[in-house]
């Protein structure tokens, strides 16, 4: 296993310009186009974790700003600065201060900015609209719905997806030969299963099953932490035939003691409700309607015990009712 001391895959290899992004090329080469075009946009770059938005705008701040990179883009996380006193001293002083070198505007990045409270937002408004001559936003957050429409006016949606399975592989495969180990594709193939397109933890997961300069399937037991569909499709398979006891106390005892990461539970479980063959097409289409709620919730910090068993109760209640009672 990788020394503790040991420089982070994810760092290491985070991508030094916007050529080396792997991915949402669309998003990509939008931003490649404002390299050159003093008049670049706010910008809103929303989607999942791991997708690569914060990777796209440090790579493109190292392209515009060369070895002025770090004094032209200053980075915040919007859910630890969220509030509106956080917003009016420490954004709007940055806001206020002009590029660093010959430049026409510097980047303020505000990382997970549908975090921040609706008074935040509003005051981020005006200082957008006050300093735009020097200072660009670049926001980025999981969830644009959750953005007041004032900012999402002023900015240029760039949404990045999941990445697809091959795109994935390029990414091991690519740390995987400058790290000068051996793997096995069917190694690969799990790590792949597991982080359903989210890059970040891909590369992590890699670094963390590395055993001896290799990687095999014997040597994936981070990886294997997880709730088993099968375990997921038997809970849920309870919760159909109304023995909803039993779908919960499978969830307390057998799949909830499982969950590293409730993005990957709720993937899964889309794929067992997807597939089961024993709900109705119409239950089973509002059902997987309602696996977002869930995993928003369980990220803004509900109790994932008490979203998942409610998650589970509605679903014999839907399965003996009338779907539009539940719109």
């Amino acid at each position: 296993m990788p020394s503790v001391n040991q420089i982070p895959f994810t760092e290491k290899y985070r991508p030094e310009s916007l050529d080396d992004v792997v991915g949402n090329e669309d998003s990509v080469n939008k931003l490649k186009g404002w390299l050159e075009d003093d008049s670049v946009p706010h910008v809103l770059l929303q989607g999942p974790a791991g997708t690569g938005k914060t990777a796209s705008i440090v790579a493109f701040a190292k392209e515009k700003y060369g070895d002025d990179w770090r004094s032209n883009l200053i980075q915040m996380n919007a859910s630890d600065d969220r509030g509106i006193d956080v917003v009016r001293n420490d954004i709007k002083r940055h806001a206020q201060q002009s590029p660093s070198g010959q430049y026409q505007y510097k980047i303020i990045h505000l990382d997970e900015s549908d975090s921040m409270t609706k008074d935040g937002m509003n005051a981020l408004r005006r200082i957008m609209e006050k300093y735009s001559d020097q200072t660009r936003f670049f926001l980025s957050c999981n969830y644009s719905s959750k953005i007041i429409d004032p900012i999402l006016s002023r900015c240029v949606n760039l949404p990045f997806n999941r990445l697809d399975d091959s795109e994935i592989r390029s990414i091991l495969t690519n740390i995987a030969q400058k790290e000068d180990l051996t793997w096995d594709s069917e190694a690969f193939d799990e790590i792949i299963d597991y982080v359903q397109g989210d890059a970040r933890r891909a590369v992590h997961t890699l670094q963390m099953s590395i055993d001896d300069g290799e990687v095999s399937e014997e040597t994936l037991d981070f990886v294997n932490l997880q709730a088993s569909q099968e375990d997921i499709a038997k809970m849920v398979e309870y919760a159909v035939n109304g023995e909803i006891e039993d779908a919960i106390d499978m969830n307390m005892r057998d799949v909830q003691p499982q969950i590293t990461d409730y993005g990957r539970f709720c993937q899964d479980l889309l794929n067992v409700l997807r597939n089961s063959e024993t709900i109705n097409d119409d239950v089973r289409f509002f059902v997987i309607s309602q696996i977002g709620q869930l995993e928003r919730n369980i990220l803004e910090g509900a109790n994932p015990e008490v979203q998942i068993n409610s998650f589970l109760a509605k679903i014999p209640s839907i399965q003996y009712s009338s779907i539009p009672n539940y719109e």
